[in-house]
């Protein structure tokens, strides 16, 4: 019967480590939901008060909507039709790209925010210590975005590289004492007929019945006579078929019964 949630009936074995992968993945989503939620926070108050949208600010949002797009799109391969390796390597490593200098970009024009305490002798209202901290978050989650794809980069490598060491066959490597004998199958020949017995058990013996002996000739009355007649070719009727006496040999005279 069909069963929908069988993995193991329609996908392709996995050789990612399962903890390692799934524990990745969740590093990437989480770095992505926060970033991507505030720079829609940021972006929302920035049009609001018709301000153009900085640079840094679409790299961020792009590399926060793309990490949710393709870790949507992998893990459904990885549930449905198994994960290539690959694939995944050319995504993270267009991820890592989007993430690597989105972080750049970050850190270059906020580098005094980030490096000023966020108290009041520095932003001297609530709403600059706020934005202060939200920077910050903003800094430390895409920092995580960026080393946990660099570290899901680095282990699509990994795994790529153990599943082609896998898939090569290593001739040379073989030991030639470990190989098994190449043997004939059974009633091939006399020597591995005889052999076959052997090993199950069951030793070769001369065999009494009649019907393993030669054909012997037939004891019939015209054996004889037909051996010899079929040797000079052809068929012929035996003479003495036609001895047999034809007369009527009744009681009483043939004369007397005109």
């Amino acid at each position: 019967m069909y069963n929908p949630f069988d993995r193991s009936a329609k996908t392709a074995p996995s050789h990612y480590p399962r903890v390692v992968f799934h524990g990745l993945r969740t590093a990437q989503l989480l770095a992505s939901l926060i970033v991507g939620g505030i720079m829609s926070f940021f972006i929302w108050h920035l049009t609001h008060d018709h301000w153009s949208t900085p640079w840094t600010f679409i790299w961020l949002t792009a590399a926060s909507l793309c990490s949710i797009a393709i870790l949507a799109f992998t893990i459904i391969l990885h549930c449905f039709t198994g994960l290539n390796p690959r694939l995944n390597i050319g995504l993270n490593g267009f991820l890592t790209l989007l993430w690597g200098l989105s972080w750049a970009l970050l850190t270059y024009y906020m580098s005094g925010t980030l490096a000023n305490v966020c108290d009041k002798a520095h932003w001297h209202e609530d709403t600059g210590i706020m934005v202060c901290r939200i920077y910050k978050t903003l800094f430390t989650f895409t920092l995580l975005g960026l080393v946990s794809t660099l570290a899901a980069l680095g282990l699509d490598i990994y795994v790529r590289r153990q599943q082609t060491r896998r898939g090569v066959y290593q001739l040379h490597d073989l030991d030639t004492k470990a190989r098994p004998e190449a043997t004939r199958g059974p009633f091939t020949d006399e020597a591995a007929t005889h052999g076959s017995y052997e090993h199950s058990g069951l030793r070769e013996e001369p065999r009494e019945s009649l019907a393993w002996e030669e054909p012997r000739p037939s004891m019939g009355p015209y054996s004889e006579m037909g051996d010899k007649r079929g040797q000079a070719g052809g068929y012929a009727v035996p003479e003495a078929q036609f001895d047999y006496d034809t007369q009527y040999q009744g009681g009483h005279d043939a004369r007397a019964m005109r």
